[in-house]
């Protein structure tokens, strides 16, 4: 048999590997007697995402320690057995730096430039642009809402820490100086 036959097009499977789509979370927030905040990457968060295909199914998706996944439930019978993955489900997660050279090589390479060692920035003074203070691996979706949750570690003028700081609703007011706070104003996510 000649090996270097090759085969019609239809009968070759696809080896293409599906890489998550890196998306930044960037927020304006006014800052009261707050010098700046880093979110925790041990947070609860809650987004709204919408599926990467032809029907845009949005659905909440809820990230704890991390990484968050979801069923879509759109896809039935033999056609569930046969489509991707991405197409049955959605995985978001926390994007950690990797390794340069080593196996991480490639597009997350950048990640370290855009959050520096780890993979929440920190967000400090006022300003009138949003400021990247997340990075998150999105496969199978695309994050439109962040709607709850993140805990912050929050450093005010005097240079004290408040370690495990929650945003309700957005807004973090400490409790024993009530005008200390946080107040995301807008947040945006954009694709790297």
């Amino acid at each position: 048999r000649n090996s270097s036959r090759s085969l019609p097009a239809q009968h070759i499977l696809s080896t293409r590997v599906a890489m998550p789509i890196l998306y930044g979370l960037y927020v304006e927030a006014q800052l009261c007697k707050v010098s700046s905040f880093r979110l925790s990457d041990s947070s609860d968060w809650t987004f709204q995402v919408q599926k990467r295909s032809r029907n845009g199914t949005v659905a909440p998706i809820e990230v704890q320690q991390g990484v968050g996944r979801l069923e879509w439930g759109d896809i039935h019978g033999a056609d569930r057995l046969a489509c991707d993955r991405s197409e049955r489900e959605a995985t978001m997660r926390i994007a950690r730096p990797r390794k340069a050279g080593g196996k991480g090589k490639g597009k997350l390479g950048k990640l370290g430039k855009l959050c520096g060692e780890t993979p929440l920035a920190e967000y400090a003074g006022q300003g009138k642009f949003p400021r990247l203070v997340a990075v998150f691996e999105c496969e199978g979706c695309e994050p439109l809402e962040w709607t709850t949750g993140g805990i912050a570690c929050v450093q005010d003028e005097n240079g004290q820490e408040v370690v495990h700081a929650i945003l309700h609703s957005m807004i973090w007011q400490d409790p024993w100086d009530g005008e200390a706070c946080i107040r995301i104003t807008s947040h945006e996510f954009r694709r790297l």
